[in-house]
């Protein structure tokens, strides 16, 4: 896991039931999207800034699960309406937003932080 509960509070997010759970589930998400990276490297010796950035995607995750209760990609899926406080956002029967890549269940505010230090990248490196 890349995040502790401490961490996750000192970033300012509120408090969750079942934080183990869900940061678990946060950090398989972040585990497929980065292609397992941190198997192959070790997550304490990678840059500073993808870190944190990991970290700060896990907890964005974490708490959009609390709130949502959307957990699996699945679930995110079948999605046909959410309410959130206020906020309601209803989608048409059937539709499916075209994604050129898959999101793994992740929330766009950790799909543009990981993506904001380079993983979701798949060019190709081309130089003369």
């Amino acid at each position: 896991m890349y995040l502790t509960e401490a961490e996750y509070s000192k970033m300012g997010f509120e408090p969750v039931e079942d934080f183990e759970k869900l940061n678990n589930r946060a950090s398989v998400m972040i585990d497929l999207y980065t292609k397992s990276l941190y198997s192959f490297i070790d997550f304490d010796d990678d840059h500073e800034m993808r870190k944190k950035a990991v970290k700060q995607a896990v907890a964005l995750q974490i708490s959009y699960m609390s709130e949502t209760g959307i957990t699996t990609a699945e679930d995110k899926q079948n999605l046909t309406s959410i309410s959130i406080g206020r906020t309601s956002v209803s989608y048409g029967a059937g539709q499916k937003s075209a994604t050129s890549r898959p999101s793994f269940g992740l929330c766009l505010d950790a799909l543009a932080l990981l993506d904001s230090v380079g993983f979701g990248y798949c060019g190709v490196d081309y130089d003369r």
